[in-house]
């Protein structure tokens, strides 16, 4: 039987960047579509690597983490991307 979420989600809609940690000069644009304490489901353009370390700062504002890489799945013309906190993202 399979468990659910340990941290429940909260639906929300926040634009961000996301970079690689090794080079954050390659940055996307991407909107949080979930989010919990301990990580989020973001849209982007691009597909990112499984397991990569990857960081994410709001547009507005001075929010920001560092996360890794845990799906990265085909939506429509774009990718669902599955973080998981390596930081709080505050």
């Amino acid at each position: 039987m399979l468990e659910g979420r340990k941290q429940p989600r909260t639906a929300t809609r926040l634009l961000v960047s996301i970079f690689p940690i090794r080079d954050p000069r390659l940055t996307d644009l991407a909107s949080i579509e979930n989010l919990s304490s301990r990580g989020a489901r973001v849209t982007t353009q691009r597909p990112w690597e499984l397991g990569s370390h990857v960081g994410i700062r709001a547009i507005s504002g001075a929010m920001s983490a560092r996360a890794r890489v845990v799906y990265c799945q085909p939506v429509a013309k774009d990718f669902a991307v599955g973080l998981d906190f390596l930081t709080q993202f505050r």
